[in-house]
């Protein structure tokens, strides 16, 4: 299917589909994100990264990284006996995640094309896990499946965290951030040189995804705690937890 084209439900959380589109996206994606966001989006991300909290050199997984945009909040906590281990499935946003590795002079960022879901790395080898605005393009079967391997690879005692976009609980509010994100941001994608029906999708997801709070059970089935997060009355939303040592 073309990035272009509106995808069918059954379409809409098809790995390829979703692949496809944020390649087309990745050219335009920070600039647009960073401008339709006010500067929210970077904000999140540091706070996520607060959360998350990991120690000076932790081997954190930065899980659907995107162009890396959270690595300049993880570099300064794990310090530089710290290493991220960066997977993303489109390869279109990671040539953007290399430039910024090499941007931020070589740290030990180790940055793979691959799936989230199904990441390859040892069971516990990571001491946490990131991931910043990827899972809205999951269905709830794909969410299940994420945080099985969040909890496969995590070590006892580790910690994880994530950040979406969200449907906020006002009404009023709700109508108005959706109107936003389908109508105006698309517009300004294209003033920005990019595919406003790519960014449209965007705020399709995140009307299907709701907020954070629908991922805890499945976070909770796999054996992990999680405590959701609130930012910006709904506009964002999280889950904190860990892998239990009992």
């Amino acid at each position: 299917m073309d990035a272009d084209e509106s995808p069918d439900d059954a379409d809409l959380y098809d790995p390829a589909y979703v692949r496809s589109l944020f390649d087309e996206m990745s050219a335009t994606y920070e600039r647009v994100n960073v401008v339709t966001s006010f500067g929210f989006s970077r904000r999140w991300r540091r706070q996520a990264v607060a959360l998350l909290d990991p120690a000076p050199g932790a081997t954190v997984l930065d899980a659907m990284t995107g162009m890396g945009e959270g690595w300049r909040y993880l570099l300064p906590r794990i310090g530089p006996a710290g290493r991220i281990v960066a997977i993303d499935l489109s390869p279109g946003m990671l040539r953007g995640a290399r430039r910024e590795r090499t941007r931020l002079g070589g740290a030990a960022i180790d940055v793979r094309e691959g799936d989230a879901l199904l990441t390859g790395l040892p069971d516990a080898s990571v001491d946490a896990v990131l991931c910043l605005f990827g899972v809205k393009t999951l269905s709830p079967a794909q969410q299940a499946a994420f945080a099985a391997e969040i909890a496969r690879v995590l070590r006892v005692g580790g910690r994880y965290a994530l950040v979406e976009v969200s449907a906020p609980p006002s009404i009023v509010l709700r109508r108005a951030y959706l109107l936003y994100l389908k109508r105006v941001i698309p517009l300004l994608g294209r003033v920005l040189l990019g595919n406003p029906e790519n960014y449209r999708m965007l705020g399709r997801y995140t009307e299907r995804f709701g907020d954070a709070r629908a991922m805890a059970g499945a976070f909770r089935t796999a054996g992990l705690t999680a405590v959701d997060v609130t930012l910006f009355h709904g506009c964002a939303t999280g889950l904190v937890g860990v892998r239990p040592r009992t």
